[in-house]
């Protein structure tokens, strides 16, 4: 596999650096460039105020450049720290790796813009960010307002596949900084799960999978859903709810065994196209899941399987139309396992025309 340009933006840097260098989603020979957005920059500037204004003026302003020194100084150390545990853990040549700071524009939106802006001057391949894992309805709510989580902004706006990292303290590794203290870890191969439906999107995460993630003893999952159809609506007339329920159920039957044929044809030609790219097929496995939860059934699978890592597509809907679809049910599926999804999610848009080949 060809060397990769990831962008690591995490508040924990390292906690990213142990997630996606002990499942190898990436490489020693990978080019690492680690980001840490600080606060904005103050705006505020001073106008014709009094004596006792200026006093004030003036404090505020010590306050706010004794916080930006402060908040400077941890990053500075987080970037330090992530790359020594690179060097000295992982084996990746200090030539691989790329240090930045910089200031954000405020909230969630301008954390994204921050790591979006980056990500295209150094044309990356692959983000990497934290998941606050906060409920759906929540992040809908703040996303409105111009806050939430960071990862959602970039699900919507991001031009490149964007790895999800939600770290499990009770796992977490220490990590010694010291030059000989620490191990590579010994690869004994993981499993990873791509969400499949046939859709361009799907296509797309399941060829990503397979060129940036697959190790040669990884197995892969590829898991179809059938949605189920729903519950019939209540009738009053008994003669009624008789001949409507008959009606309804022979349709839903006829629905069902419809979309079950689609997924089993769309899991066949997702393993033929595995199977094209030389995955052996002692390698892939698959699962039909039938649930009227899309999102739901894929986390309860994946979460009690113990997938190190979930790719699927990812349609790219604007951060109010996915907002307010999430209040009637609908809305993203990618952004729901964002979540829900335990470990590392990686999320692949559809390709466009100004993508490059190798995103």
């Amino acid at each position: 596999m060809p060397p990769r340009k990831v962008l690591l933006a995490m508040n924990e840097l390292h906690a990213a650096v142990e997630a996606v260098f002990n499942t190898q989603c990436c490489l020693p020979t990978d080019e690492i460039h680690l980001l840490e957005v600080t606060p904005p920059v103050s705006d505020t500037i001073m106008g014709l105020v009094d004596a006792s204004d200026m006093v004030f003026t003036a404090s505020t302003l010590q306050a706010q450049a004794q916080t930006v020194l402060e908040e400077d100084g941890k990053a500075t150390k987080s970037l330090l720290e992530a790359s020594e545990l690179l060097v000295f853990k992982h084996l990746v040549p200090a030539s691989n790796i790329h240090q930045h700071m910089l200031p954000s524009t405020g909230g969630a939106s301008g954390v994204s813009g921050t790591v979006l802006e980056l990500a295209r001057r150094e044309a990356v391949g692959m983000i990497v960010v934290g998941s606050r894992g906060m409920g759906v309805v929540k992040s809908s709510l703040m996303s409105l307002v111009g806050l939430g989580s960071v990862g959602d902004a970039l699900l919507k706006e991001a031009y490149c596949p964007v790895l999800l990292v939600r770290p499990d303290p009770a796992n977490s590794r220490g990590s010694s900084t010291e030059e000989g203290a620490a191990e590579p870890m010994t690869y004994e191969g993981k499993r990873v799960c791509v969400a499949y439906d046939g859709s361009l999107s799907a296509d797309a995460a399941l060829s990503w999978a397979i060129k940036h993630i697959m190790r040669p003893e990884d197995h892969l999952v590829i898991v179809t859903i059938v949605v189920s159809p729903s519950q019939f609506p209540a009738v009053d007339d008994p003669a009624a709810v008789t001949i409507f329920s008959q009606e309804a159920f022979a349709q839903a039957q006829q629905a069902l065994a419809s979309a079950t044929a689609s997924a089993v044809s769309a899991a066949e030609t997702a393993v033929a196209a595995v199977e094209a790219q030389g995955v052996p097929k002692s390698n892939i496995s698959q699962t039909m899941l039938i649930d009227s939860d899309v999102g739901g059934a894929l986390t309860q699978y994946v979460n009690s399987q113990g997938m190190s890592v979930v790719v699927c597509g990812g349609h790219g809907m604007s951060a109010m139309r996915s907002a307010m679809q999430s209040f009637i049910g609908l809305g993203s599926v990618s952004t729901y396992l964002a979540h829900t999804v335990h470990g590392l999610l990686a999320v692949v848009r559809e390709p466009t025309p100004t993508a490059s080949p190798d995103q």
